[in-house]
């Protein structure tokens, strides 16, 4: 141990090459502060959209048949890994944007469900919140494709 066979030059050369790739690595994964409002608004949405689900589930679970529970609990499952998923793509700059087209797409396959499918079997006057809850969606889309076209990856910088 030593025997060491780097001088302090060649060390601090090797150092100073690497403290330039890492400033080069910084600079490129700072975030708008637009999509750093978004992605919070994102979590927060969908944080309180299953908080909601999970507290006031049983009420509007009472007026439904098992297979449509199957599928809100299936929709809430995949909302939060989907919402796990973007906030690590998001911290990592890897495959983000893709992250937010496949949520994107699922938002929108929910949004219609809920018009078509549910709007004759749950009554929104009875269950308030889950009304806010599907007449905010619409604005849950705009926030996701805001913030696929607003993040910015270390490819397009360079």
């Amino acid at each position: 141990m030593a025997d060491n066979k780097i001088t302090d030059i060649e060390m601090s050369a090797i150092l100073a090459a690497f403290a330039e790739s890492r400033e080069i690595k910084d600079n490129l994964i700072h975030q708008s502060k637009i999509f750093m409002a978004l992605i919070i608004f994102f979590n927060m949405y969908v944080l309180t959209s299953l908080v909601i689900y999970y507290l006031f589930g049983s009420n509007i679970h009472a007026h439904l048949d098992a297979d449509f529970i199957a599928i809100f609990d299936g929709r809430a499952n995949v909302m939060f890994w989907l919402l796990v998923s973007m906030n690590i793509a998001a911290y990592f700059n890897v495959g983000f944007k893709a992250l937010c087209l496949i949520s994107l797409v699922f938002t929108l396959n929910a949004s219609i469900d809920n018009a078509v499918l549910f709007s004759g079997l749950v009554d929104f006057d009875d269950h308030a919140y889950f009304s806010i809850f599907v007449i905010s969606r619409p604005i849950m889309l705009i926030v996701l494709a805001w913030m696929a076209l607003s993040f910015r990856d270390s490819l397009e910088d360079d």
